[in-house]
């Protein structure tokens, strides 16, 4: 008999939660911080774990689907021509590590959509229960120093630490839209006040955190979120009038308590949003940003078929002097990362999955969980504006993939 382990309400065969947990679950910076509080064995790990799982994926190629093989086949052409300029130019064989990591969310897209697959896993309420655990594990541990202020922190290693008041970097904040989409989708539906208060705990966690890349994704994902259930006949509309209406009963409460406990608040938060639609306010990370996208754009401009490669990394830093020699450009922005070292091929091979939910948010026969991680997709087309997207992503990209092939088998 298989040995089952129960974890938040979900029962795992052993093998099965050995597996997710180091190759999927501990992709979560936030969760790994709490075993291992050194960033450079973080991500040695990964880069390690990332060759083991590329390996699995070659092994299995024949179990794959067509389209499937066709993604690894143009990922082993990127890779081939990475590794004939490395030799021709440098005479080694892969010069630069990064350059594969930066493209294996697209392997590791395909390998959690085929361990779902493989093992017909309905993962999505326990990744929603896990998120919100593990925020509030971390920021028992490590959120003694968070405030409204935004000072600077200083620290030999950031992890997944924003450097500043917030604790959290906005990369994990952004994770936070699941258990805020799928608690919301579950009052919405059962009615049942279990779900509400999570919901609202999620909605006041990314509120705090003033990460305002997290805050515009959250807007795009709960709009397609209400737009992809209501085409698809996947929510209660009359449970939707009611949240509605205890909404807007809140949030006068709300607005009447924190006023007149914390005056001047709602005026620090409004001045917060409005830098979303001011992006070149000087000195601001999206100042930088548009900076950056202005100099790295050039430069795309010049090799934008395959981008600079191994190159790249020597290239001396433009804008910043602090980053050690031969380490790379640091990019703020995923889109311009992927553009600048690969170009538009390895932009297209990337984003591709994510303008494929994009299009499936159009389409009908959609389940509420497709549609909760369709909207997370789309998300993370307006967080790449502002950030890299973190590994785990890729892995509920994978998931939504497998939940959309579950979609055409019911109908």
């Amino acid at each position: 008999m298989n040995n089952t382990v129960r974890i938040l309400n979900y029962r795992f065969y052993l093998q099965e939660f050995l597996l997710l947990l180091f190759t999927f679950f501990l992709m979560e910076g936030i969760v790994s911080w709490v075993f291992v509080r050194n960033s450079i064995i973080i991500e040695g790990y990964q880069k390690i774990l990332s060759l083991l799982i590329f390996g699995f994926m070659l092994y299995n190629f024949r179990k794959l689907s067509r389209y499937e093989r066709i993604y690894m086949v143009f990922f082993l052409l990127i890779m081939a021509g990475l590794v004939f300029e490395s030799v021709a130019r440098y005479d080694t064989f892969f010069r630069q590590l990064t350059m594969f990591t930066i493209l294996f969310p697209v392997i590791f897209t395909l390998y959690i959509k085929y361990i779902m697959r493989s093992f017909n896993l309905d993962l999505l309420a326990f990744m929603a229960n896990f998120y919100l655990v593990s925020y509030l594990v971390f920021m028992i541990s490590f959120g003694r120093g968070f405030s409204f202020s935004l000072d600077s922190v200083d620290m030999s290693d950031y992890g997944p630490f924003s450097g500043d008041s917030r604790v959290i970097h906005a990369s994990h904040i952004f994770m936070m839209i699941i258990p805020f989409l799928w608690y919301l989708h579950q009052f919405i539906n059962t009615q049942k006040t279990k779900y509400i208060w999570p919901f609202l705990l999620c909605f006041v966690i990314i509120l705090l955190h003033q990460h305002r890349s997290v805050w515009s994704s959250t807007l795009v994902a709960l709009l397609f979120y209400f737009f992809i259930t209501i085409r698809n006949n996947k929510i209660n509309l009359s449970g939707l009038n009611n949240l509605l209406m205890g909404v807007v009963v809140l949030s006068l409460l709300a607005y009447f308590f924190v006023s007149n406990l914390f005056p001047g608040f709602f005026d620090f938060m409004s001045d917060r949003f409005s830098e979303i639609l001011d992006p070149a306010k000087e000195g601001s990370t999206g100042n930088f940003r548009i900076e950056q996208r202005e100099i790295y754009g050039a430069l795309f401009w010049e090799r934008p078929l395959f981008g600079w490669t191994f190159e790249g990394f020597e290239m001396p830093n433009p804008l910043v002097d602090w980053w050690p020699e031969n380490s790379g450009q640091h990019f703020h922005e995923g889109y311009m990362e992927m553009l600048f070292y690969e170009g538009i091929s390895g932009l297209l091979l990337k984003y591709s999955f994510l303008l494929y939910l994009l299009i499936k948010a159009f389409g009908k026969n959609v389940s509420g969980n497709s549609a909760i991680l369709i909207s997370l997709g789309i998300a993370g087309l307006v967080f790449s504006f502002s950030y890299v997207l973190p590994l785990i992503f890729w892995g509920h990209v994978g998931m939504c993939l497998f939940y959309l092939e579950k979609d055409k088998e019911t109908i």
